[in-house]
């Protein structure tokens, strides 16, 4: 429904994200939630029916068997209510061309606010940005 309402004159009526997604999902802390839910600029917005239905219908430039162009981590919180990590992993397998790193954050949800989650998170980009710049120098990987 939302992609024909996207294409009437129905496209610039806004829908609150709460309505649109789950977003008691959003994050684990109740009081961070209570947060996110009231920030208009966050899960208290609402986006207009064109935008949903161009994010329900968006179709990838590259595919994710032919994409070759850097490699992939992706910081999975272990606690995600919102995208758990079975849901990601059909996309992940298919990329082949390029190395792809999964690194779980403990007893974090989506926004990943909890320890020891989140400064894993940040421990593993900046280990991803270290290895990077080591293979653009020509070093393979660092430990």
């Amino acid at each position: 429904m939302l992609n024909f309402a996207a294409k009437t004159p129905l496209k610039c009526v806004r829908m609150p994200m709460t309505v649109a997604s789950k977003m008691s999902a959003l994050v684990n802390n109740e009081d961070a939630l209570k947060v996110w839910l009231s920030d208009k600029r966050s899960a208290g917005n609402a986006m207009t029916m064109a935008f949903l239905g161009s994010y329900l219908s968006y179709q990838p430039v590259t595919e994710p068997e032919d994409f070759n162009v850097c490699p992939i981590l992706l910081t999975q919180p272990a606690v995600d209510r919102w995208t758990p990590l079975h849901l990601s992993e059909p996309f992940l397998k298919r990329i082949q061309k390029v190395p792809v790193n999964v690194v779980m954050l403990e007893s974090a949800g989506h926004y990943p606010l909890e320890q020891p989650g989140l400064s894993q998170m940040v421990d593993a980009i900046d280990a991803f940005y270290r290895n990077g710049a080591a293979r653009q120098q020509g070093i393979e990987w660092l430990p």
